[in-house]
């Protein structure tokens, strides 16, 4: 069985979020993201669904995006 989608967390400024989404929203099927519980103060938490296709992109993508920003992998 194919899973529809990959599961991924990040922890990132909450001031940055507005940077990172329009580089998902660019590549068209990539990954879906939501914030599953906003959180008081400074960092959140984002949920991003990866479209197994995509998943080699989506590690480049945040590998240059750590490079900018503070970002953080999670366990969900």
């Amino acid at each position: 069985m194919t899973r529809d989608s990959i599961d991924y967390f990040l922890r990132i400024k909450k001031e940055d979020i507005y940077l990172l989404c329009p580089y998902f929203e660019a590549f068209q099927g990539m990954a879906a993201i939501r914030t599953p519980k906003p959180e008081a103060g400074d960092e959140a938490t984002l949920h991003l669904m990866v479209s197994p296709d995509f998943t080699a992109e989506f590690d480049q993508v945040i590998a240059n995006l750590q490079k900018r920003l503070k970002i953080e992998r999670i366990d969900g």
